[in-house]
């Protein structure tokens, strides 16, 4: 990833799937469902916001065509 910004969201989703793998766990889960289930909605925004970023940045879309995922047809869709 050659934009910061990607690098900065990637991170923060990386630490978000961290925590709420944490939530998750047995002894945690059964404290608190409520901070399990913030910590998941903590994760699916920082996949949201990867994903919007993702939509527009050109380092993102040029690695996506370069690694033959995307094509331009698929793309406008």
């Amino acid at each position: 990833m050659n934009c910061s910004e990607c690098r900065d969201l990637h991170l923060i989703l990386e630490r978000s799937n961290a925590r709420f793998l944490e939530a998750r766990s047995a002894q945690f889960f059964r404290i608190s469902t409520r901070i399990a289930v913030r910590k998941h909605i903590d994760l699916l925004r920082a996949v949201n916001d990867l994903q919007e970023h993702q939509a527009d940045c050109p380092w993102a879309i040029a690695a996506l065509h370069i690694g033959g995922r995307v094509t331009h047809e698929s793309r406008q869709q």
